[in-house]
């Protein structure tokens, strides 16, 4: 079986990280490849990389998992349903150095990085991506397609919906909502719920202005 990684910037090369020093998740796959849209074949350090559809040339869904390292949950959306479409599953990439409960219920296409923390009953559905030293809470429900950035704590009981991006050491206070489609700004401290399609930030943090775009980085 085969790794394909979609996106091959930032977050790429992150997971290339995580898999060059977690030999347990490396060693589940025979060949890491990179999927790049926005440039010709070439290589990521040692891996090959190249657009989808080249990648489906090369490489058949029966032998191939995906997973997406991309960090706008509106564009993850978008790729998890054009892979699916082509008859590709996912694939899951948990660093060594974290910690899952075993009560907890992991979805597919999750990237789970070094030193996160997801406590008993906490559920991430598919296609998620939680980066460095989170903390998960208990009853914890995220939704598909979120971008969860390093050093967030999303307390007991609170809900993330879908394709929704959350930043850099924000907190998030126990049985809030955060809606679907939303931006949580870096350093945010949630403590009371926020719509869907809402752009939320501060300390406490409050809705600036809707999603309209649904972009978070320029």
């Amino acid at each position: 079986m085969n790794l394909a990684v979609y996106g091959a910037g930032g977050s790429g090369r992150e997971v290339y990280d995580l898999l060059q020093h977690c030999p347990k998740q490396r060693q589940k796959w025979d060949e890491i490849v990179f999927i790049d849209d926005t440039k010709e074949e070439g290589n990521l350090h040692d891996s090959k990389r190249m657009p989808f559809s080249r990648l489906k040339e090369l490489y058949t869904p029966d032998n191939t998992e995906v997973i997406i390292a991309i960090g706008e949950p509106k564009q993850r959306e978008r790729l998890y349903n054009e892979v699916i479409s082509s008859g590709y599953i996912f694939g899951n990439l948990i660093h060594d150095n974290s910690f899952i409960s075993d009560y907890a219920k992991i979805g597919s296409g999750i990237v789970i990085q070094e030193g996160v923390i997801i406590s008993s009953d906490a559920v991430i559905n598919d296609n998620v991506y939680i980066n460095h030293r989170c903390m998960i809470g208990h009853d914890v429900v995220i939704g598909s397609n979120c971008q969860i950035s390093a050093n967030v704590v999303i307390s007991g009981g609170a809900h993330v919906g879908e394709t929704t991006f959350i930043g850099g050491m924000s907190c998030v206070r126990d049985h809030t909502n955060i809606g679907t489609h939303c931006i949580v700004s870096m350093g945010a401290a949630v403590l009371k719920d926020v719509c869907d399609y809402s752009i939320a930030m501060g300390n406490p943090a409050r809705v600036i202005r809707k999603n309209e775009n649904e972009k978070v980085f320029n």
